[in-house]
């Protein structure tokens, strides 16, 4: 009996993207310099929340109510602030993900297997961080 396969033959093939290293790089290198701007920005949100949460804890029952809501205030601005300062972070990882790998078959194909394999049996380069 003949297998139909011609549903296989109909799928589109998955284009290879080409990673550009530089590019990445570049762009990861731009995270990295303005990261101090979040970090200015984070700062000073956690340690206003530091320092509510002392006077939480010494408060009156009238206060607490005050104190917590003003909490939740600099909470909100904390997460939406560290939400954006992961999400960029998280898109580098993959950058710098993407840039390892290209490397892997740059190396292969230039003849250096064994680097490359090498590489491949080193955790790190397993990306599971």
């Amino acid at each position: 009996m003949v297998k139909k396969s011609w549903w296989k033959r109909s799928k589109k093939k998955e284009a290879k993207y080409q990673v550009d290293i530089v590019k990445d790089v570049d762009a990861i290198v731009e995270f990295l310099n303005d990261i101090h701007y979040d970090v200015k920005s984070l700062l000073p949100e956690l340690q206003k929340l530091k320092d509510l949460e002392t006077e939480r804890k010494v408060a009156s029952d009238g206060i607490i109510h005050i104190n917590l809501e003003t909490q939740a205030g600099v909470l909100d601005t904390l997460l939406e602030k560290y939400e954006f300062f992961q999400n960029d972070a998280d898109i580098n990882n993959l950058r710098l993900k993407a840039v390892a790998k290209q490397f892997l078959l740059n190396a292969k194909s230039a003849g250096l297997k064994d680097l490359a394999k090498e590489k491949q049996q080193d955790k790190r380069w397993k990306f599971f961080w």
